[in-house]
């Protein structure tokens, strides 16, 4: 079944996706700012690639209704396995098991890598503080001069 086929052809570009996440987790740990920086833009490919993807596998789903004469506009794929029978509906749960599976585990993947850049930037806005401090945290100047404003060096009583 065509379906069948574009589900599976899906789940091999998440599968794709998946182990580019890895590779990114691995950059960002080990600081390869470059390697990451490749590995986005394979990723950008793969997507773009899944969009095509994507629209084949809804031309078939849209031809597939078509064949078997039902007026719904939009099929979700528990519909879809309720209509078909044995053999067929039990291959196409299986690759629909498996992608959504692979979707859940990229998304997982892709939660650590945004965690990961975020402690990333955090470090950095830490080390531009420390480089470059603040006119507020400095120990001298205007702030700390009006502490003393109110009193004289010499306070006696006579």
């Amino acid at each position: 079944m065509k379906l069948i086929h574009a589900i599976n052809d899906l789940t091999a570009t998440h599968k794709h996706l998946l182990g580019l996440s890895k590779q990114k987790t691995e950059a960002l740990t080990n600081n390869k700012l470059d390697e990451f920086q490749a590995l986005l833009l394979e990723e950008q490919k793969l997507i773009r690639q899944l969009e095509k993807q994507e629209k084949k596998r809804q031309e078939v789903v849209e031809a597939w209704n078509e064949e078997q004469e039902y007026s719904v506009d939009s099929l979700t794929i528990t519909e879809i396995l309720q209509r078909l029978d044995g053999e067929e509906q039990k291959m196409a749960e299986d690759a629909a098991i498996t992608l959504t599976n692979t979707i859940t585990e990229l998304k997982r993947q892709e939660q650590l890598n945004k965690a990961l850049l975020e402690e990333s930037m955090k470090f950095v806005q830490l080390s531009m503080e420390l480089v470059n401090p603040s006119i507020k945290s400095m120990n001298y100047g205007a702030a700390s001069s009006d502490k003393l404003s109110g009193r004289s060096l010499f306070d006696s009583k006579a």
